[in-house]
């Protein structure tokens, strides 16, 4: 018999559906006035709690009994998004993102719960500081982004950018395919 498939998985928080076509719109909007070489698809808009890489089905399997263990202990609470800001060379940026705002701390917490759940299973944490985001483009095309006055481009409207964060999701990666990232299993905070 072959050797296991790999599934590219991770952990992220998902966004709500207004959430989500609220910054579908104005990607729309900026991506009329700035060339990136991807920008993200709506259903794929997230914020990562734990890349996992290439797993094989008893490692998916692990990783799901082990959250279904820890969300019980993990209340709900309020995320909202925050501005925009980009990772990589400021006039070329790898990555456009929106930030997250509302409980950080709460997050962050949820953040160290997953990575210390997923640990042992043999998932390294990341070296570098949690910098949660929300990315919606990636790989900008030229040397002239805009990056001192990328405030001035998006506004964000409380009535719409907050809401309770209730799930995690365990999410597959299908490079090829639009959208990219597959649930494969969800679980409920405080349940």
């Amino acid at each position: 018999m072959g050797s296991n498939p790999l599934h590219r998985l991770f952990i992220a928080i998902p966004l709500p559906r207004v959430q989500k076509e609220w910054l579908s719109h104005w990607s729309r909007l900026l991506s009329e006035r700035w060339s990136f070489k991807k920008w993200v698809h709506p259903s794929d808009y997230h914020i990562t709690l734990q890349f996992l890489g290439p797993c094989t089905f008893r490692q998916g399997r692990e990783v799901k009994k082990a959250l279904k263990e820890l969300v019980p202990q993990m209340e709900p609470f309020s995320l909202r998004i925050d501005g925009l800001g980009t990772f990589g060379v400021p006039h070329r940026p790898r990555i456009l993102w929106a930030g997250v705002g509302g409980d950080r701390k709460t997050l962050h917490q949820l953040y160290s719960a997953v990575t210390d759940t997923v640990e042992p299973l043999g998932f390294q944490r990341e070296k570098r500081s949690y910098r949660p985001h929300i990315t919606l483009a990636k790989k900008y095309k030229y040397n002239d982004f805009p990056h001192e006055t990328l405030e001035e481009h998006f506004r964000t409207d409380p009535a719409v950018c907050e809401w309770t964060v209730r799930e995690l999701v365990l999410y597959e990666t299908h490079i090829y395919r639009s959208p990219m990232y597959h649930p494969l299993a969800t679980f409920r905070l405080g349940e």
